[in-house]
């Protein structure tokens, strides 16, 4: 029986992520910031401190990284006894190098081999799901090896059974595949998902739909028809379509600190304010307003309380609270 206060489950890995302070390369760099940083575990701790309750599942190497990555998810409510943990294999790292136009910023992986590549979807306790509202995975577990993959499916099936919303963030990293590769991968899947979330670069150059934003979207959806289907528009906005209704949110002003784990956070916040009774127009703008405040401070994970993303909302907000 689901609970009253809302729940889900992700599944992913998360690493180590070291980056560069006040904009140097690796190569100039003296000190390296260290962090944690997955886009499920980032999705997890959203969902929580939106209000609601998470499961994180995955594969760590028990030593001390492995250790620091679960401890820092768990500080913020996230449920980690379902880790599964090794004493083979390794823990995956990631750098940034933070940089000014014209010089992107670069992220260099360092995750070959990892413990949750070689995890075994017999090993996962699948029977939490019955117990939560939503399972929520990405492209990026899918794209680090054939048995993740194969955990993916195995876990969308659990959830199917059970009654479990499934939603699914594309994700695309070209470092770990080509679009040709992901989309082998990913189609079959996502015809799968009740809840789809898809960047415009990725629907474009992966899922290998053009058109207006409207095209796009209403293509995507009579190809997969999940329940609902979230486009994300970057400094546009973002789009959803539910029921043949196209519902729009417009971007907010801002000035980023650091855009990595935005889209995590606006897809916990879609997923949070819709799992609330499937009001479509308030979860695409809890999204938006989550990817917003994402940018505004360093590291994957979204430091925010419900309170603050509501009265950015509600545009009641200052440059200093005093």
């Amino acid at each position: 029986m689901k609970k009253d206060i809302l729940s889900a489950v992700s599944f992913g890995e998360s690493m180590i992520r070291f980056s560069t302070k006040n904009f140097e390369r690796i190569e100039q760099a003296h000190e390296l910031e260290m962090r944690v940083a997955g886009a499920e575990s980032n999705f997890a701790i959203a969902f929580v401190r939106l209000g609601g309750k998470a499961v994180w599942i995955s594969k760590l190497t028990k030593d001390p990284l492995g250790r620091f990555i679960a401890n820092k998810i768990r500080e913020h409510g996230v449920d980690v006894s379902n880790v599964i943990w090794t004493d083979k294999y390794r823990v995956g790292l990631y750098f940034i190098e933070f940089g000014k136009k014209p010089r992107v910023t670069q992220v260099i992986y360092d995750r070959k081999d990892s413990a949750i590549s070689n995890i075994d979807s017999s090993e996962i306790n699948w029977k939490v799901l019955k117990d939560y509202d939503l399972f929520h995975i990405t492209g990026i577990t899918v794209a680090l090896s054939e048995n993740c993959k194969k955990a993916v499916e195995t876990g969308i099936s659990k959830a199917r059974e059970v009654g479990t919303k499934v939603s699914f963030d594309v994700n695309y990293r070209s470092k770990l595949w080509s679009p040709e590769e992901a989309f082998k991968a990913l189609d079959p899947i996502l015809g799968k998902v009740d809840i789809l979330f898809v960047t415009k670069e990725d629907a474009k150059s992966v899922l290998k739909v053009d058109g207006s934003y409207e095209e796009i979207i209403t293509k995507l959806s009579e190809r997969y028809n999940p329940e609902v289907i979230v486009l994300t528009l970057g400094s546009e906005g973002a789009m959803a379509l539910k029921d043949n209704k196209i519902y729009r949110a417009e971007p907010y002003e801002l000035e980023v600190v650091d855009r990595i784990g935005a889209g995590d956070g606006s897809a916990a916040g879609f997923a949070y304010e819709y799992l609330k009774g499937g009001d479509t127009e308030k979860a695409l703008s809890l999204g938006v307003a989550m990817a917003a405040f994402a940018h505004t401070m360093p590291g994957d994970i979204i430091f925010a309380e419900k309170e603050e993303i509501e009265s950015i909302m509600r545009q009641k907000t200052t440059d200093i609270v005093r």
